[in-house]
């Protein structure tokens, strides 16, 4: 088993930026990576097999999801926003809870798939607050393009990763189209 990293610095790394959706049958995930022209769209079970297969090939990877890979909770206990980022758009209602069981069953899953002798770091990627819905290759096309240019956003003191084999909170960066 793996564990996730969140620290990294620009480098020889590969990029894999991933637009998870989640759905029975439809492909609702876009992916975009190192080593091909234009990004795809597949269901979520073979979104896992594809990121399995780079990651395996490359060895050394940034995984960028656009998916609540945090969260955090106020002094009552209750979630709340992670960051001003956020506001609007909380990761605890509507479409982020979606994307924080997916996140959570795609991690689970790809941990126990990829090599031992690889490295992953992870980084969360929010797009969102969309003119008009856009599709799932141009958004993981939009994350790809833009993650080294995007700065991480401020994120509130205690706020935690969603899974104990993440090793610190990944950052999040906000992207647009």
């Amino acid at each position: 088993m793996i564990t996730f990293e969140t620290n990294f610095s620009p480098g020889n790394c590969n990029l894999i930026a991933l637009d998870l959706g989640y759905s029975k049958d439809k492909a609702t995930c876009g992916i975009m990576h190192d080593g091909i022209d234009e990004p795809i769209v597949l269901t979520f079970g073979d979104a896992i097999m594809n990121v399995k297969e780079c990651i395996n090939r490359k060895k050394v990877c940034i995984l960028v999801i656009e998916a609540v890979l945090s969260t955090f909770h106020n002094p009552n206990g209750n979630p709340d926003i992670r960051g001003d980022f956020e506001r609007g758009r909380g990761w605890y209602y509507g479409p982020g809870v979606v994307t924080l069981a997916a996140a959570l069953r795609f991690l689970k899953i790809l941990r126990h798939e990829i090599s031992k002798d690889a490295r992953v770091t992870i980084s969360e990627a929010f797009l969102s607050f969309k003119k008009e819905r856009t599709n799932h290759s141009n958004d993981a096309k939009i994350i790809y393009d833009q993650f080294w240019e995007t700065q991480p956003e401020k994120i509130r003191e205690g706020t935690e990763p969603i899974l104990e084999f993440i090793s610190g909170v990944p950052s999040v960066r906000v992207f647009n189209e």
